[in-house]
């Protein structure tokens, strides 16, 4: 049933703890595709090492995480493509879980899970779109996305092979906000089901995070919710449009100003000046004065943290 991609770019350190939580799933994949994007350093070693396991290792000239994610599903056997951060891992029942899903709810073509954030010693839930243990379809995709950020990414999706290439897949030659793109273009195409149920861990905790990157372009999800907030023909309604875009410009800037990228926070307040957004602008402004330190600690006040602190082992300096 399900073919796991995972894009590969200079993560030696993660790639085989991520591979490793493929392989322990209670519910096996048909095949695991690992798309080597030109990488540097020993990460594509560390996959070869698995290939007698099943695993598939591609390799391809460094095109970005778009090009290798869609290479991975070019070459996917299975009617279900699930994604995998080669950073971020899953925990045993993540598959079982889609799969409930699936059964119940075969209608839909975009699926999620819920996951926990590994930051620092500490474990956070993010604000959920649904309650805790919610499992059914999703009404309103672009308000739901709006209200907490974490309706699905790209360690928690999972997409039949025809809705993705229907889709277009992954939008190439983009740093920032790839995956939003698509699941935003699969939701007006599609329906879709989620389960607030953490299956998943976002490891913030990884190198190479694109929150590194410099920007001087908007982010491609910005890009595209300008585009539809100027074509109501799309049939998306406007209002729940411009909360999704509110809520990715706001935090992606700060987040670009933790990480001290003016120049982004920048392209992104001029964004919203220009779609007539001047209160979000003014906030977005007000950010080039706002101490790292406060926004990292506000960042982690979004989130739920939990009780028990990470083992020193799972934690990456």
């Amino acid at each position: 049933m399900f073919s796991v991609i995972i894009p590969l770019f200079n993560k030696a350190p993660h790639i085989t703890a991520a591979i490793n939580s493929v392989l322990a799933q209670t519910l096996l994949p048909d095949e695991i595709i690992v798309v080597d994007d030109g990488s540097t350093d020993a990460g594509a070693a560390l996959t070869q090492s698995f290939v007698g396991q099943g695993i598939i290792l591609i390799r391809q000239k460094n095109l970005g995480v778009s090009a290798a994610r869609n290479a991975g599903a070019a070459a996917a056997r299975s009617s279900h493509v699930a994604f995998l951060d080669a950073d971020d891992v899953w925990l045993p029942r993540h598959l079982e879980t889609l799969q409930g899903l699936i059964s119940r709810f075969p209608e839909a073509h975009l699926y999620s899970t819920f996951y926990e954030i590994h930051l620092g010693p500490y474990i956070y839930w993010p604000k959920s779109t649904y309650p805790y243990g919610f499992s059914g379809m999703v009404d309103d995709f672009f308000r739901r996305m709006s209200l907490g950020l974490s309706l699905v990414n790209s360690t928690t999706a999972c997409v039949t092979r025809q809705a993705f290439f229907e889709a277009g897949g992954f939008p190439p030659n983009v740093k920032r906000g790839e995956d939003l793109v698509l699941w935003m273009k699969l939701s007006q195409k599609f329906t879709m089901a989620h389960s607030a149920t953490v299956t998943a861990v976002y490891n913030r905790n990884a190198i190479n995070r694109s929150a590194g990157l410099r920007e001087q372009t908007a982010p491609a999800s910005l890009l595209y919710l300008q585009s539809l907030m100027a074509a109501p023909a799309t049939g998306i309604a406007a209002a729940s449009a411009k909360l999704l875009f509110h809520e990715v410009a706001f935090y992606t800037a700060a987040g670009m100003r933790e990480a001290g990228d003016f120049g982004g926070l920048s392209v992104i307040r001029r964004l919203a000046q220009q779609i007539n957004m001047p209160w979000l602008a003014l906030k977005i402004y007000l950010l080039n004065f706002a101490p790292p330190a406060i926004l990292s600690l506000a960042r982690r006040f979004r989130h739920k943290i939990q009780k028990r602190p990470l083992p020193n082992a799972e934690i990456t300096v």
